[in-house]
C-alpha cells in the first residue's frame, strides 16, 4: 500500500493557464506580490505552484484556483531595470491543493501534496503502449491537419519516446480549452489520458472537417453565383439571336 504523501505548503501563482510536468514555462512577472515570490523561489531554492483559475482574474483580486496544480522549478530570470522579470520554468510533479490561504503574505500560500501517477501494471504495460502509439499518429495527424488549416509549415515533430511524457506533451500542446486540460492534468494514468486525448483530438478533427466541407460548398455557391452574374458575349450566338428579337 503507497503511502500518503506529505503535507507541505507551496506559494500558488493562479493563471489562465495549465502546466503540466515536462513542459516549459515562460512567463512575464510584473505584479509586485508575484515578484516578491519570485524572489523568494529563488532564495529559498523552492517551487512555486501553477493553478489553473477557476473563478477570478490573473491581475489585481486573488483568484479561486482549481484544486490540481503542478510544481514549477525555475530554470532562468531576467530581470529588468523597472523590476518586471521574464522568467523560464519547468514543470515538476502534479499536486493536490487541500487548502489554501492569504496569510502574511500578498500572494496565496497552498497546503498541498503530491500527487502521484498511478504506474501501469505488466498486465496493463501492453495496453498503454497500445494507446501511446495510436495517440502518436493521431495527434501527428492532427497537427498536419492544423498546419494546413493555419498556412503554416509543419517542422519535423519531436514526440517523446516515453509513454508518461508524451501523454503530458500531447495535452499541453494540443488546441484543448483551459477546463479540457485540467481534466487531462487531474487525470492519474498515462493510459486514461490517452484515451480522453485521443476523444479530444478526433473531436477537432472532426470539426475541422465540417469546416472545411462548409467553406468548399459556401465558396462553391459563391462561384456559382458569380458565374451566373458574368456578362454574356457580345459575338455568341445566344445574345445575337436575343438582340435581334428586341429590335423586331
Amino acid at each position: 500500500m503507497q503511502e500518503p504523501s506529505p503535507i507541505f505548503t507551496l506559494p500558488l501563482f493562479p493563471l489562465h493557464h495549465v502546466l503540466f510536468p515536462f513542459i516549459p514555462l515562460q512567463l512575464h512577472v510584473f505584479e509586485e506580490r508575484y515578484r516578491e515570490m519570485i524572489d523568494h523561489c529563488l532564495e529559498t531554492n523552492r517551487p512555486f505552484g501553477v493553478v489553473l483559475i477557476q473563478e477570478g482574474e490573473e491581475v489585481g483580486e486573488s483568484a479561486t484556483p482549481h484544486n490540481v496544480g503542478c510544481l514549477a522549478r525555475i530554470l532562468g530570470v531576467q530581470r529588468l531595470d523597472d523590476g518586471r522579470m521574464y522568467l523560464v520554468a519547468a514543470g515538476e510533479q502534479r499536486f493536490r491543493l487541500l487548502d489554501y490561504i492569504e496569510g502574511d503574505k500578498p500572494y496565496l500560500v497552498g497546503q498541498v501534496e503530491l500527487l502521484e501517477e498511478e504506474l501501469a501494471s505488466e498486465d496493463n504495460e501492453s495496453t498503454l503502449e497500445t494507446k501511446a502509439a495510436s495517440t502518436r499518429v493521431l495527434f501527428l495527424t492532427y497537427l498536419t491537419i492544423l498546419a494546413e488549416k493555419t498556412n503554416m509549415e509543419l517542422s519535423e515533430v519531436d514526440l517523446p519516446e516515453d509513454a508518461l511524457q508524451l501523454s503530458f506533451c500531447i495535452a499541453a500542446i494540443a488546441e484543448f480549452s483551459p477546463l479540457e486540460k485540467q481534466k487531462l492534468l487531474e487525470t492519474t494514468d498515462a493510459t486514461s489520458r490517452f484515451e480522453l486525448e485521443a476523444v479530444l483530438l478526433q473531436a477537432q478533427i472532426e470539426e475541422w472537417k465540417r469546416q472545411a466541407i462548409e467553406e468548399h460548398s459556401e465558396n462553391s455557391e459563391n462561384e456559382q453565383r458569380y458565374i451566373i452574374a458574368r456578362s454574356l458575349d457580345p459575338e455568341r450566338e445566344q445574345w445575337k439571336k436575343y438582340l435581334d428579337q428586341s429590335r423586331n
